[in-house]
Formats: C-alpha cells, sequence, structure tokens
C-alpha cells in the first residue's frame, strides 16, 4: 500500500496534486450520487401511486404488493451490487447504475400492466435505493476513516435533498406533461447530473493514488501521537463469509431494520394517512419539504456524536425518536402537528440514516465493505420492502391506519436492545 510518504508528490497522478485532499471531491460526486438516487426512493413513488391506480386499473393493495416484491427482489439483488463494486470499483458501477435507473424510469414511463409495473418497480429499487446507496457510502468510507462519521453527513446532504426536491419535481412534471413523461425526463436528468462527473472525478481508494484515507500524512501521524488527545483508532479487517457467521453482524442488521421498515411504511402512505385526517394533500405533500431539513439536521448530529461515543448506543437512542414520531401521527389533526411530526420524524430518519451507514465500515473495516455492506442492505431493503405492509392491512380490515402505527411502535424497542447487545468493534475471528 503507498503512502505519500513513499511517493513524492511530483511522481503522484495528478488528479492526486490537489491543493486539498482529493477525497473531498470524491466526496461531491458520492453527494450526488446519493441525490441521483431519488428517482428509485419511496418519497418519490408516493407521488406516483394514483397516476398507477387511475390509468393502469390497479387497486392501491394491488400497487403496494407490486412495489413489496419489486422491493424484495431488489433486497435479494443488491448482494450481488455490493460484491460487484469490490470487483469492479465504485466508478464502473457508479455509471452502471445510474444508466439502469434511467433506464428503469423509462421503462416506467411504457408500463401498461401489472407484470411490467414489477419490473419497474424492480429496476428502480435495485438501482435508486439499493446501488446509488451503497456505492456512495462505500466509497466516502473508504476514503475517509477518522474523519467517516461528518463525511458520510455530508455526503447523505444530497439524498436528504433528494426527499426535499424529487416529490415536489416528480408532481410538477405530473401536473405539466402526464405522468409518463415525468418518467422520460426524470431518467435524462439523473443521466446529465451523475455519467459524467462519475467518470471524471472518481478514484477506487486513496491508496490508489498514493495517498492516505483523510489526507494523512507521517506528519500528521507525529503530530496526533504527540498531542496524546486521543487514542488511536484501530481499523479491523472482517472478510465478507467472517462478517455473515458472526452474531455481531445480524444484531447490528436487525438494529437499522426499525428505520427502514418504519421510514418507509410511513413514506409511503404519509399523504392517504394525512388526508384521511382532514388535511389537502398539498399540505400532506409539503411535510416532505419540512423533513428534508430536518434529516440533515440529524445527519450532522449524528456525525458530531459518532465520533465521541458507542455507535450502538446512539442507534438504541435513536430508537426512541421513531416511537415519538408515531405518537404524534396519531394524534395530528391540525396543520401544525403535522409539521411538528415533520420535523421530529425528519430529525430521527437524518441521526439513523448516517449511522447506519457508520457502523460498517467502524465494525468491519473497509476491505471487504462492499460485500459486506451488500449482505447488510439486503436486510435493510428487506425491511423497507415489507414497511408498507401493517399500514394497508390496517387500513383494509379496520378502516383505519391506527392498528399499523401502533405495530410500528412495537420494533424501535427490540432493535435498540439488539443494538446494544451487538457489542463493541472486534477483531475477526
Amino acid at each position: 500500500m503507498t503512502s505519500t510518504t513513499d511517493t513524492p508528490p511530483i511522481f503522484l497522478p495528478r488528479v492526486a496534486r490537489t491543493p486539498f485532499y482529493y477525497g473531498w471531491v470524491v466526496l461531491v460526486v458520492a453527494a450526488l450520487g446519493s441525490f441521483a438516487s431519488g428517482p428509485g426512493q419511496t418519497f418519490t413513488f408516493s407521488v406516483f401511486q394514483n397516476s398507477f391506480i387511475e390509468d393502469l386499473a390497479l387497486s392501491s393493495t394491488s400497487v403496494s404488493t407490486l412495489y413489496l416484491f419489486g422491493s424484495l427482489t431488489a433486497a435479494g439483488l443488491i448482494i450481488f451490487i455490493g460484491r460487484s463494486l469490490d470487483k469492479y470499483g465504485p466508478r464502473r458501477m457508479m455509471v452502471f447504475a445510474v444508466v439502469c435507473l434511467g433506464l428503469g424510469a423509462l421503462w416506467l414511463s411504457q408500463v401498461n400492466v401489472a407484470w411490467q409495473l414489477f419490473i419497474g418497480f424492480a429496476i428502480m429499487r435495485t438501482m435508486g435505493q439499493g446501488a446509488l446507496s451503497l456505492i456512495p457510502a462505500t466509497m466516502v468510507s473508504v476514503w475517509f476513516v477518522r474523519k467517516r462519521p461528518m463525511a458520510l453527513a455530508l455526503m447523505a446532504l444530497g439524498g436528504a435533498i433528494a426527499s426535499g426536491i424529487y416529490p415536489f419535481y416528480g408532481a410538477t412534471l405530473i401536473d405539466e406533461f402526464g405522468w409518463r413523461t415525468a418518467w422520460i425526463v426524470i431518467a435524462i436528468t439523473g443521466w446529465v447530473l451523475l455519467i459524467v462527473p462519475a467518470i471524471v472525478f472518481i478514484r477506487s481508494s486513496p491508496e490508489s493514488i498514493g495517498l492516505r484515507p483523510d489526507g494523512d500524512t507521517d506528519e500528521s501521524d507525529e503530530d496526533a501521537d504527540n498531542s496524546k488527545k486521543k487514542p488511536e483508532r484501530v481499523e479491523h479487517t472482517w472478510t465478507v463469509k467472517q462478517a455473515v457467521r458472526s452474531r455481531m453482524m445480524w444484531l447490528l442488521v436487525f438494529a437499522g431494520s426499525a428505520q427502514s421498515l418504519v421510514g418507509t411504511g410511513v413514506a409511503f402512505q404519509q399523504v392517504s394517512i394525512m388526508t384521511s385526517k382532514g388535511l389537502s394533500i398539498g399540505a400532506a405533500a409539503g411535510v416532505f419539504g419540512i423533513m428534508a431539513p430536518a434529516a440533515i439536521v440529524g445527519q450532522f448530529i449524528s456525525g458530531y456524536l459518532a465520533s465521541r461515543m458507542p455507535v450502538r448506543y446512539l442507534i438504541a437512542v435513536g430508537q426512541v425518536g421513531l416511537v415519538i414520531a408515531m405518537i404524534m401521527l396519531l394524534r395530528t389533526d391540525q396543520l401544525w402537528q403535522a409539521y411538528a411530526y415533520g420535523v421530529v420524524l425528519g430529525l430521527n430518519q437524518g441521526f439513523l440514516m448516517n449511522l447506519n451507514q457508520v457502523v460498517w465500515p467502524a465494525y468491519f473495516g473497509r476491505k471487504h465493505l462492499g460485500s459486506i455492506k451488500g449482505v447488510a442492505n439486503f436486510g435493510m431493503m428487506a425491511s423497507a420492502a415489507l414497511g408498507p405492509l401493517p399500514l394497508a392491512l390496517s387500513i383494509d380490515q379496520t378502516g383505519s391506519y391506527t392498528l399499523g402505527l401502533y405495530a410500528y411502535m412495537a420494533l424501535p424497542p427490540l432493535c435498540g436492545i439488539a443494538a446494544i447487545f451487538a457489542g463493541n468493534p472486534r477483531p475477526a475471528p
């Protein structure tokens, strides 16, 4: 492994001779990738749901079921995306993912029957929620170690901004051009945003261009040793086989499931829940705009705390916020209450999303991170796929979302316990 101390600056690749650490360039592209994942996220599909129901003559339950199986298919495929990321590198995989995401959007613009909609959901969830969430976070985790929690929080700005922009972008396109043309425009938007930056700027690791993570040098290492302010951060290296055989990994996967399941379920049904309580569609959609900046704040709070406290305790604390948000949603019947709920859930989602990215390199290292996160993301995406089901069953069986929201409250405490019992990071067996 080559470092800046072994290789004089004049012999470094030109791309590494920036006046600042090149990892920040990679982080910007990763944030752009996180933003470009928006078309494959639930908050975008929520504004197209009524169009699918009306134009394809499908029931709400049918669309939710197709979305469920499309997301479960994506959860299975993400394991292979993770392995391919380790094998082919982030640049090729990022370009592949955004090209396929655009093709999936074009496919959705032409669907006419249920099976075609299922294929569209599977492609968009695999490449959007899956690949374009996995690849950017893995890139940043490889380029940063000491500064990783805050770097991941900065990267996640892209996804948080997307959650505030894409629902309005999609709704505006639907109003102006119709939902089929909207998907075509969304496909072109993703290609324009990401393909060229990914090809030009992404590099696989700092070591690949003669640098060290965080831009460290021997001099900075000596300064850190002399200051003695903090103990040295040890990075463990696990293989994917070692990880999947460990109890620790599956406890952490389960610990992150509540955020995926509850967040996706509520986002998918949020407009319906609030309109059932007497709020307008515009007001209900506006809550997404409140959640986005709140999520950004939550990401930076967790980024600050994760470098100072064990991540497992922070994940456990975050489960409390999920329960509080569900209680607030149950009692929401006025606009100010809806906005207050949006702030609380947004803060909590941002807080937990960042922690669920930090935890994997912290526990299992960088070397096989793509493959390990591919398996972990399978659990997260499967949870997200099941998310809308409790609310759908609740409204179909009881005529109300109340029972489903109570069911959501039962999961976070169990996830908090799992996080605590995962223990601290330790060497591979």
